[in-house]
Formats: C-alpha cells, sequence, structure tokens
C-alpha cells in the first residue's frame, strides 16, 4: 500500500475520517453519478454537495454549518478530546445518529495518545481494501474496485451495524 502524507484537511474535527466519507470520495473522483445522487438526497446542487474535508474550503452543505467546527474554533483546539468539555452532549448525540460514527470516541481518544499523523495512518489502514488497497468508504461493504468482501478492515468489524446490502457502491 503506498502510505500518503497524512492529510490534516481530511481528518474531522470531531474524530471522523473524512477520507472515507462517500462525499469526499465522490469529489476526489469527480464521480457526477455519485455526486448528483447526494446532491438529490440533500436537496441541493453538485457544486454544493462537493467536499474536499473537514478543514478544507469546499464542504458540503451537511458540513458547512457543522457546530464541532464552530465550537472548536471558537476554544482553539484541533479536535473535540483537547476540550475541556469533553465529551460533551452534543458530541455524544452525534456519535449516536450514524453507524459510521461507531469508533468516533476511540479516534479520539487515539489522536489524544499517538498525534493526528499516527492516527491517520492507522485509520488510512482500517478503510483501505487489502486486496487492491484502494479506500473505501465506510458503507462499501464489497470493494468496488476489485470486489472484496469485506472491503476493509472497518467493514468487516461493522458489518452487523452498518445495516447495508452487500452491493457495490
Amino acid at each position: 500500500m503506498d502510505i500518503k502524507t497524512p492529510n490534516f484537511q481530511t481528518s474531522a474535527i470531531c474524530g471522523l475520517f473524512c477520507s472515507s466519507c462517500m462525499i469526499y470520495l465522490a469529489t476526489q473522483k469527480n464521480d457526477m453519478i455519485k455526486l448528483q445522487y447526494f446532491a438529490e438526497k440533500l436537496n441541493t446542487s453538485v457544486d454544493q454537495v462537493r467536499c474536499n474535508g473537514c478543514r478544507s474550503d469546499v464542504l458540503t452543505t451537511y458540513c458547512k454549518n457543522c457546530y464541532m467546527k464552530k465550537c472548536s474554533s471558537e476554544k482553539k483546539v484541533s479536535f473535540c478530546s483537547e476540550c475541556d468539555e469533553y465529551p460533551c452532549n452534543y458530541l455524544i448525540e452525534f456519535q449516536k445518529q450514524m453507524p459510521h460514527r461507531v469508533e468516533l470516541f476511540d479516534s479520539l481518544s487515539r489522536i489524544k495518545e499517538v498525534g493526528w499523523e499516527q492516527w491517520f495512518r492507522e485509520n488510512e489502514e482500517r478503510v483501505t481494501c487489502t486486496q487492491c488497497h484502494q479506500i473505501c468508504s465506510w458503507y462499501e461493504t464489497i470493494c468496488s474496485k476489485c470486489g472484496n468482501t469485506p472491503s476493509s478492515p472497518f467493514v468487516a468489524d461493522h458489518i452487523d451495524i452498518l445495516n447495508i446490502k452487500k452491493v457495490r457502491n
């Protein structure tokens, strides 16, 4: 696997790994079919759905109004786990809302323990196909490049809670 330089833009304040987000992946590949799908789902334009990561200037509609981004800026912290109020009720509720957020608190603890660069490398490995080394989305049970099942160690660990069909994304 090609180890990339850790990218702070895709290291979300809340502990999510943006590089595994379906919208982020569609943006990076300029996959117009998926971008159009997400634009319709979010009731916005393709240009408004594109995202280059939590800390970039190009944010999907959903992430533009992120409470944690505003909060971290006000409190001058890079990650929620650096805050004196961690874990706050907002973050606890945010984690409960979507299955792919299952490792959120583990991620934030790991960032605090080893630093975001090492956490980035570890997360990249967790969401990468073990066969072809493509980064897969959290919900991609079958690797879209080579068909490997499960697509990544993350999916293998959480397929029961992701509540998804075994289809190629």
